[in-house]
Order: structure tokens, then sequence, then C-alpha cells
């Protein structure tokens, strides 16, 4: 008994022995780097919520007007443009509700009153006058938003929406030139 009481006590001590020299190994080794900080988050200020809702409005009453220059334009060019159109500002339109949405901001789904109103009057015209009708609609809102584009692109921090604004400005500008 007293022969494996020390053969347990030897076998301890080397055991111990291989721990200590295997932790003095590494006492050597360099700290790992930090890790970087995390990306804060963009700000999202009254500005930006104020322009979004102007956007939201005028992706919401375009998409309506561009839906139905498919179907009353008399151009063919206008209503392929009107499909393009409604395409595209509908996947704007969700983009931009997606980042209101993440930073608390609620948009509204239809269009104002006043611009309900324009989209009953566009749906009675057929043809000719409505392709007149809607070309001086279009290049209307996009007169009124221009500004608005500009600003956003000019003073946000907000990045994601700075981006918008700038897909927006770029792909209004296409379908203003596209019509006239």
């Amino acid at each position: 008994m007293l022969r494996s009481f020390r053969q347990r006590s030897f076998t301890l001590a080397s055991l111990m022995g291989a721990v200590l020299t295997l932790s003095a190994c590494s006492a050597g080794q360099p700290l790992p780097p930090p890790l970087p900080e995390l990306e804060k988050a963009a700000p999202y200020t009254l500005a930006d919520a104020t322009f979004s809702q102007t956007l939201n409005e005028l992706d919401l009453t375009q998409t309506a007007l561009a839906t139905l220059a498919t179907s009353h334009a008399g151009r063919s060019d206008i209503a392929v443009l009107g499909a393009t159109i409604a395409k595209d500002l509908t996947e704007n339109q969700k983009a931009l509700a997606k980042l209101a949405a993440a930073h608390s901001v609620t948009l509204t789904t239809v269009p104002s009153a006043a611009n309900q109103k324009t989209i009953d009057r566009m749906q009675r015209l057929r043809g000719a006058s409505f392709d007149r009708s809607y070309v001086r609609q279009f290049t209307l809102a996009h007169t009124h938003i221009k500004p608005s584009l500009e600003s956003q692109i000019s003073t946000s921090k907000n990045k994601d929406l700075v981006k918008l604004a700038t897909d927006a400005q770029t792909k209004l500008n296409s379908y203003d030139a596209q019509m006239h």
C-alpha cells in the first residue's frame, strides 16, 4: 500500500511539473489585438424622418399613376415606362419603409387625399389626354421633390437614406428625360 501511494505521488508530481512547464511557455506570447469597436447606428434625424415621409408620398402617388399609364397611355413608350416606374418605385418604397421602421418611423401606405384626387382624375383619362396629363403630373412632382433630394443627399448623415435618395434622384432624372 505504501508503494502504491509513492507511485501516485510520483505520477502526480510529474504531471504537475509538465503543466507548470507548459504554462511557462505561453507566458511570453503577445496578447491578442483588441476587437474593433462596433459601428454605431447611422443617425436618423427629424429632417431624415420628414424627408422619408415626402419620398414615401412621391413613391405611392407616382406608383399609382405609373400603373395607370400601363393601361391608359396612348403612347406605347409611356405605357412601357409606366411599368418600369411602377416596379422601381415600389421597390424604393419598400426599402424606404424598412429603413424608416428600423428607426421607429411609420410611413403611410396610401397617398394623401390631394394626391388620391389626382389619381382619381387621371383614371378617367385615356390616350393622348392621359399622356399629356401624366407627363405634366410627373414633371411637376419631379420638380417639387428635386430640392428635397439634393438637400438630403448633401446633408444627411444616414448613409442608407442618402443611398436611397441618390438612387431615386438618378431614376427620376432618367424617367423625366425619357418622357420628353
